[in-house]
């Protein structure tokens, strides 16, 4: 089977084969006018330096090369050969809170709109890892495994929103054990849990369960999204807040020393994200710098560029037509009497 890689450039096949006719065409109608010119010793005197079959010759040449420089440029190809991509990278999945206290503006939009474009940007700096997503309130979700289809986890995570989950309420042991149960347990390398949140906790059992993630090779870098100053927290399509039992405006702030303690019992850093802040370069380059695996082996069968096959020859017709004399040196000698 042959593929061409630039099939369109066979059009140039059209003005090729004009030119060559309306070449041939005229080149022999001059021909036929000089040979036209006077009796026969005379043609022999004025045309003897000159030889017709040589100049056919020339023009044959021309075209000739001119053809199969036009077939090299369409871009044949022609067999297959079997290619290998290898895939390296790391697993990392990513833990969103999307609790209601993640609505508060202390960051702007909103702690979880931060959030989600921190996560975006992590995601846009990989080079071939992994990606997945749990998203956590009452209860924890596995919202999308884990992909290399950046384009798609984009997309999910797009949709992410405090509705997402039912239940609220914020459950980090509930996340942390899911993600145990997602990522390899086979292997105590290249696993990565990025837990993105504002620090509430109302099950206490999150550091036990960072330090048993962390035994199984899983490296936890924390993410406190909120300021230490806090804000309420919107509800009702943000017309009113939430309120106590006591019926005062319940103020959600970053509880940032129990989020430094999880990245500690899970070996990772902490970053935390405000209005002030908020790079995570430093998170990046720590996954970046994680040891490799081989994720995925592609082999696929491609079609090898055949051009070279046109490409020479048209290199030889074009110079034979350049280094071929189209006539004699001299006259011949017979024809010294006439001069």
């Amino acid at each position: 089977m042959i593929q061409f890689a630039h099939p369109q450039l066979a059009l140039l096949f059209i003005p090729w084969a004009g030119l060559m006719a309306w070449s041939f065409w005229r080149q022999e109608r001059a021909i036929r006018r000089l040979r036209e010119l006077g009796e026969s010793r005379v043609q022999l005197y004025v045309l003897g330096r000159v030889r017709f079959p040589r100049q056919r010759a020339k023009n044959m040449l021309f075209f000739l090369g001119l053809g199969f420089l036009i077939m090299a440029a369409v871009g044949p190809k022609a067999g297959t050969k079997v290619v290998e991509l290898k895939r390296q990278g790391v697993d990392v999945l990513f833990m969103l809170d999307t609790s209601t206290s993640m609505d508060a503006r202390d960051v702007k939009p909103s702690r979880l709109e931060k959030a989600k474009y921190e996560v975006g940007r992590l995601i846009d700096g990989l080079r071939g890892d992994r990606v997945g997503m749990i998203v956590v309130a009452g209860t924890a979700h596995l919202h999308f495994p884990l992909t290399s289809d950046y384009a798609a986890a984009r997309l999910f995570l797009n949709a992410v929103d405090t509705r997402l989950v039912q239940v609220q309420g914020t459950v980090l042991a509930e996340g942390l054990e899911l993600a145990m149960r997602t990522l390899d347990q086979e292997t105590k390398k290249y696993k990565s849990l990025v837990i993105l949140s504002d620090g509430e906790d109302h099950d206490g059992r999150a550091l036990q369960l960072a330090r048993k993630a962390s035994d199984t090779g899983i490296i936890i870098h924390t993410v406190g999204i909120g300021s230490l100053a806090g804000a309420p927290i919107p509800i009702n399509d943000n017309r009113e807040f939430k309120k106590d039992r006591d019926g005062r405006t319940v103020t959600s702030v970053l509880n940032e020393s129990m989020l430094e303690e999880l990245a500690r019992a899970g070996g990772g850093t902490h970053t935390r994200v405000d209005n002030r802040s908020g790079s995570l370069v430093g998170l990046l380059e720590e996954i970046l710098s994680m040891e490799k695996r081989t994720l995925k082996i592609h082999e696929f069968s491609q079609f090898e560029d055949r051009y070279q096959l046109f490409a020479l020859p048209a290199l030889i017709f074009l110079l034979l037509e350049l280094l071929l004399p189209g006539g004699r040196r001299e006259a011949p000698k017979a024809l010294s009497r006439y001069a």
